[in-house]
C-alpha cells in the first residue's frame, strides 16, 4: 500500500518520506524500512522486545542489504522483465529479516552493548527521513523510468 500514498496524497512531502515516490532501489528498500520502525516502536513502547536496538540494527541493515543485492542480482539475471520479481524480494527480505530480528532479540547481550547501537540506529532513521528529499546521486536512488532522484526529481 505504501507504494502508492504518494501519488494518492497528491505528492505531499510528508508522505513522501514514508512511502515510496518512485521505482528506484532505495524506495523499494523504504517499502521495508517503514513498517520495521512503525512497529519496533510500538515493542519499543510496549517494552516486548529485549535487545531491541541490536534487532532493530539487524533488520535494518539486513533490509538495505537484501533488497540492494537482491534487486541487482534481478537486473543482472532479467534485465528490466519481470517486475512481479520486485514483489517476491520484498516478501523474501521481509521474512529473513523478520526471523533474524527474533534470533537476535533472544539471545543474551549485555545491556550496555544493546545501547551502543542506537547511534547507529538513529543514523539509518535520519537518512530514512532525509533521502527521499535530498537523495545522493547514486544508481540507488536513480529512478529508471524517470531516470530522476526522489521527490525533488532533479
Amino acid at each position: 500500500m505504501l507504494h502508492f500514498t504518494y501519488k494518492l496524497s497528491n505528492k505531499s512531502i510528508v508522505v513522501g518520506i514514508f512511502s515510496s515516490v518512485n521505482e528506484s532501489v532505495w524506495e523499494h528498500i523504504k517499502l521495508l524500512l517503514t513498517p520495521i520502525f512503525f512497529f519496533n516502536t510500538i515493542k519499543y513502547i510496549l517494552g516486548c522486545r529485549n535487545n531491541f536496538f541490536i534487532a532493530l540494527f539487524v533488520e535494518l541493515v539486513l533490509s538495505i542489504i537484501l533488497i540492494i543485492v537482491l534487486s541487482n542480482l534481478k537486473v543482472k539475471i532479467f534485465k528490466d522483465k519481470y517486475n512481479y520479481i520486485n514483489i517476491i524480494i520484498f516478501y523474501i527480505t521481509a521474512f529473513i529479516v523478520s526471523l533474524a530480528g527474533y534470533v537476535t532479540e533472544n539471545i543474551n547481550v549485555c545491556n550496555n552493548v544493546n545501547l551502543i547501537f542506537s547511534i547507529p540506529c538513529l543514523v539509518i532513521f535520519i537518512m530514512y527521513l532525509t533521502f527521499s528529499v535530498f537523495p545522493p546521486k547514486t544508481k540507488i536512488f536513480l529512478d529508471p523510468i524517470t531516470n530522476t532522484y526522489g521527490i525533488n526529481k532533479m
